[in-house]
């Protein structure tokens, strides 16, 4: 892996995690796997693999230095989720790596363990690496699993949110866990995209076994404004140089199609908010926000810009941070139905790379001196791809 000096990594791959079941079937196309790598970014893309699990729709590259080092953690987006353990392949005969090097896209599955959720869909390991964690959208279940020495899992311990629902029936009828984010070893954040909060975790409380006080039952409950449906997390670091002195939480509503800021660093019991800032253009009709439904978000390399894909209007809204952040440009995706997005370079310029999930491929927006992306100069086909990794 390559990093220029930008900090943006150098992509001349991206693999590509897809919502495609090949199961048991005869290897499909490459594009039609379920993980497909491609290369060939700085000028005309190509795939050039496919193979892996069912479903890999969310992928978590192993940490340097710990347990899970030279690992690929992913969560399977099946109607009984799984977590697969992938380890690199080898060109050594009899290892299960297919010999056909259009099926060989450098990993090969190693382990599957249940999580005993439905449809699994984001998955993030602790700073240390000894704990992966999990969250089920259908069954609104947490799932931590335990990193052992060697990088494979443990036994999974599984906790179901409580219950909670919000105003949107056709969504917020129950709880939807959607994204799990250490803040460090043991305080673990948990979006539930059906009852508008975050929920805060203990990893050491959630796995002392059933008998302890509170065991399977959030430590905290972060509340959110009715409607807003959270999706995604990350951190904003500080920026002095735009007045922000205090980490921020950004949050993607999906339902409201706003991001909320929160203060970070206030009471654990309540995550104060700062500020609320459009995904997208407004529209006069209220009820657009609900058809427009924001996916994920990136942190430029300075931090000085936030990147939200937004799938109903197919474009990335850019939010300028400052002491009052405001959205300063709403540009085309390139496509239909952006689901994910990650900054990468192709051919050494600075590109924000796109999934279209309902559009069958992944194209790369070039970004301008400002840092606002521009037309998709770049696209390859891949089926139904849902997660981007450039150059792991």
């Amino acid at each position: 892996m390559t990093t220029s000096p930008d900090g943006i990594q150098d992509s001349g791959t991206v693999l590509v995690g897809t919502f495609n079941e090949p199961g048991e079937l005869a290897p499909p196309l490459p594009a039609s796997a379920g993980m497909v790598l491609t290369r060939g970014w700085a000028g005309s893309p190509e795939v050039l693999a496919g193979t892996g699990p069912d479903a890999p729709s969310w992928l978590v590259p192993g940490r340097a230095g710990t347990p899970s080092e030279g690992r690929l953690y992913a969560a399977l987006h099946l109607s009984e989720g799984q977590l697969a353990v992938l380890s690199p392949s080898s060109p050594a005969a009899g290892d299960g790596v297919p010999q056909d090097p259009r099926y060989d896209v450098g990993w090969v599955t190693s382990q599957l363990v249940a999580t005993g959720g439905s449809e699994t869909c984001h998955a993030d390991l602790n700073p240390s690496g000894t704990w992966l964690a999990a969250a089920s959208y259908g069954s609104g279940t947490l799932t931590v699993v335990p990193v052992l020495a060697d990088g494979r899992l443990g036994q999974p311990v599984a906790a179901t949110a409580p219950g909670g629902s919000g105003p949107v029936s056709a969504r917020q009828q129950e709880p939807h866990l959607h994204f799990v984010l250490f803040l460090d070893d043991d305080r673990l954040l948990v979006t539930d995209l059906g009852a508008d909060r975050i929920l805060e975790y203990s990893i050491r409380e959630l796995t002392d076994g059933p008998g302890a006080a509170g065991h399977g039952q959030p430590a905290f409950v972060h509340t959110l404004p009715p409607g807003t449906g959270p999706r995604h997390l990350a951190v904003l670091p500080p920026l002095p140089e735009a007045g922000i002195v205090e980490r921020h939480l950004a949050v993607v509503g999906e339902l409201d199609s706003r991001l909320h800021l929160l203060d970070l660093d206030s009471t654990p019991e309540g995550f104060r908010e700062v500020a609320v800032v459009p995904t997208c253009g407004q529209d006069q009709d209220p009820e657009s926000a609900l058809e427009n439904l924001p996916s994920h978000l990136v942190l430029s390399p300075d931090a000085s810009l936030v990147y939200v894909a937004n799938r109903g209007r197919n474009t990335i809204g850019v939010i300028r941070r400052s002491g009052t952040p405001e959205l300063i440009a709403e540009v085309p995706c390139g496509g239909d139905w952006p689901r994910h997005i990650a900054l990468g370079h192709a051919g050494g310029a600075p590109t924000l790379f796109v999934a279209l999930e309902r559009g069958d491929a992944v194209v790369g927006l070039p970004l301008d001196a400002d840092g606002i992306p521009t037309e998709a100069r770049t696209r390859v086909t891949v089926r139904r791809p849902g997660f981007l990794l450039p150059n792991l």
